[in-house]
């Protein structure tokens, strides 16, 4: 049987690297120039668009969503996957247009969610907390971290969901 491989043998493939390919050999790294244009692209993105009025019909979707998680709880799964799927794409954005604490609380949210199909009534009204918190910053616009009292509020709501 020539040809065949010992037993317990492996054969290590070295797929092409295509990013290296595209952003140049090791040490060389992108052109400062595209970069720079780039990141003034992106603060051009986040001047133009209005990140509230966007977010708010996404989390008062959100909000009516956790409202169903009580009164439809035959269909919770479908309920909680949805919830998944609006603070998912919110906690995205969040961060590409200045409002990093959507993007925490989201993340939090997100995180509570995965793997779960039924939820109890305490555990709505934590959610429901996670959302009135996102409508909070959203609302009153906390961009950045919110100093003091973003850190307050996260820490609270981490405590909230241990």
């Amino acid at each position: 049987m020539s040809g065949e491989k010992p037993k317990g043998a492996v054969e290590v493939i070295h797929p092409p690297n295509k990013i290296k390919a595209r952003v140049g050999p090791a040490g060389k790294g992108m052109d400062p120039n595209l970069l720079a244009r780039a990141e003034a692209a992106m603060v051009k993105a986040q001047e133009q668009v209005d990140f509230p009025s966007q977010a708010n019909p996404e989390l008062a979707r959100a909000a009516a969503t956790v409202a169903l998680l009580l009164s439809d709880r035959e269909n919770q799964a479908k309920h909680l996957s949805t919830l998944f799927n609006i603070v998912h794409d919110l906690r995205g954005g969040g961060g590409n247009f200045g409002y990093p604490l959507v993007t925490r609380i989201g993340g939090m949210l997100c995180r509570y969610l995965e793997g779960r199909t039924t939820v109890s009534m305490a555990e709505v009204e934590v959610l429901r907390s996670l959302v009135d918190a996102m409508r909070a910053v959203v609302g009153n616009k906390l961009k950045g971290d919110g100093g003091s009292v973003g850190q307050e509020l996260c820490t609270g709501l981490e405590r909230l969901i241990v």
